[in-house]
């Protein structure tokens, strides 16, 4: 698994997104074999605001945070002695609290499914 120093590097580089009003980051990395998908979501109060709506923010910055977060993680994910994870669900409160999972399903087949249980999941 991954160390305190990738998650901090990754709060670091998606920090500078986080409105003033917001409660809790959450971050999901997905790699399948020859490619990656990253999102975050910011939720203030009851309200989440996916990464590609916030105000203000361009999806070229966008990709250049996932580029420098693809690079720092894609290194230690490559030095994994077992099987590799799928994705990553990574949160972070205001109050510094912080908590990440761990999935290996096999993705190649689809994602749709997934994706809306993993909302319902950590988007509730």
């Amino acid at each position: 698994m991954m160390n305190e120093k990738i998650y901090q590097a990754i709060f670091d580089e998606l920090s500078k997104y986080l409105t003033a009003e917001w409660d809790k980051l959450i971050v999901y990395l997905e790699y399948g074999n020859a490619s990656y998908s990253f999102a975050f979501y910011i939720q203030a109060g009851d309200k989440y605001i996916k990464c590609y709506d916030i105000p203000g923010v361009s999806d070229k910055e966008l990709a250049k945070s996932f580029s420098v977060i693809d690079k720092i993680v894609s290194k230690e994910r490559s030095q994994e002695k077992k099987a590799l994870w799928t994705n990553m669900t990574m949160t972070v409160t205001k109050t510094g609290q912080m908590h990440t999972d761990f999935d290996y399903t096999d993705l190649s087949e689809g994602t749709y499914q997934f994706k809306k249980n993993w909302k319902k999941k950590y988007l509730c």
